[in-house]
């Protein structure tokens, strides 16, 4: 597919301006360079009941002018204007669906089914890519490229405003992706990587739901890929209250514990500091078990939480978090428990 252009799609958002509102890219060559053709880009958004985001996601990937683009969006059946939005742009979509799937992890996988592409990468709909993103992907992971896998730069941003820039890398040691777990190394929007790759390593483990993206790069390291850094500013990723990663930080941790058991041996992790990793991402678990539970059910219930926590692991109690948990749990009125973490 031809990227459209500006005037083809639909008029933008009712006082959005600026990309992908009201500026686009300007269409790319037909013919590369020489007489090669643009490889194929199959972009994948997996989404549900993001429709205040989506529509901004969708025109930042069909307002790269590029020539040689398919686009697929796997959508877990929204209840929300979701629907709407994506049918407004359905004539441009190689493939669209909306039914419940078991979570985000199946849904790129099940898009990148319907995928014919060389290079492949999938974008969350509340994030979005910069403008001449692709052109810049295709130059790096084209035919005659020595390179598999691609990251870039990301721009983070919260209330509209970029709050930061992601820089890319890459981690001499592979056992970094199992010692935290907040421990990428590049932003999942700037990454690109080959339809071989993605083969190769199998694809995303759908039984992940919070770290499947970490594991698919851990992966494609222990295969012995690695990626090119890129300097360009390749997406923008979105901050905001019901994002995954703010709400579901202890699932994220559950995860890793679950990544970090079934990789220790492949990454060189001995034994028993796989112990001790595991032990520490237990104990933050716990550590934030105790705020859900002041939410959920009250301070008495709280308390409960935190004696049972401190009888697993007493050595907590010389942590200076731990003891500033406590004075919250003596001292902090029952409204403030939102803002304690």
């Amino acid at each position: 597919m031809h990227c459209p252009t500006l005037k083809e799609l639909p008029l933008p958002a009712l006082g959005e301006t600026g990309w992908p509102w009201t500026e686009e890219t300007l269409p790319l060559p037909e013919i590369m360079h020489g007489s090669s053709r643009w490889p194929r880009i199959t972009i994948v958004t997996p989404s549900l009941n993001q429709g205040r985001f989506i529509e901004e996601t969708i025109r930042s990937v069909l307002l790269q002018g590029y020539p040689n683009l398919e686009y697929i969006i796997i959508d877990g059946g929204s209840t929300d204007q979701t629907l709407e939005i994506i049918k407004k742009y359905e004539r441009w979509l190689t493939y669209w669906v909306s039914e419940p799937d078991k979570g985000q992890s199946q849904a790129v996988n099940i898009g990148f089914t319907h995928a014919s592409g060389q290079i492949l990468a999938y974008i969350n709909s509340d994030d979005v890519y910069t403008s001449g993103a692709f052109a810049k992907v295709a130059g790096c992971l084209s035919e005659d490229s020595k390179s598999d896998v691609l990251a870039g730069r990301c721009a983070v941003l919260a209330d509209g405003l970029e709050k930061r820039i992601f820089e890319p890398g890459w981690p001499e040691d592979l056992s970094f992706f199992l010692r935290k777990t907040f421990s990428s190394t590049f932003a999942q929007p700037a990454s690109f990587w080959t339809k071989d790759v993605y083969d190769q390593v199998g694809g995303f483990d759908e039984s992940l739901h919070y770290c499947f993206d970490r594991e698919f790069f851990l992966k494609i390291g222990l295969v012995g890929h690695v990626p090119s850094i890129v300097p360009h500013l390749l997406a923008r990723f979105r901050e905001h209250p019901n994002s995954k990663s703010m709400l579901q930080t202890i699932k994220f941790h559950e995860e890793s514990i679950v990544i970090l058991n079934r990789y220790a041996v492949a990454c060189g992790i001995p034994d028993r500091e796989e112990r001790a990793i595991a032990k520490r991402m237990r104990d933050e678990i716990g550590y934030l078990q105790v705020f859900n539970r002041w939410r959920q059910e009250g301070r008495v219930a709280a308390w409960c939480r935190f004696l049972s926590m401190i009888l697993n692991s007493p050595l907590l109690l010389k942590e200076r978090k731990i003891l500033g948990q406590a004075r919250r749990l003596l001292l902090f009125r029952e409204k403030a428990v939102a803002e304690l973490q």
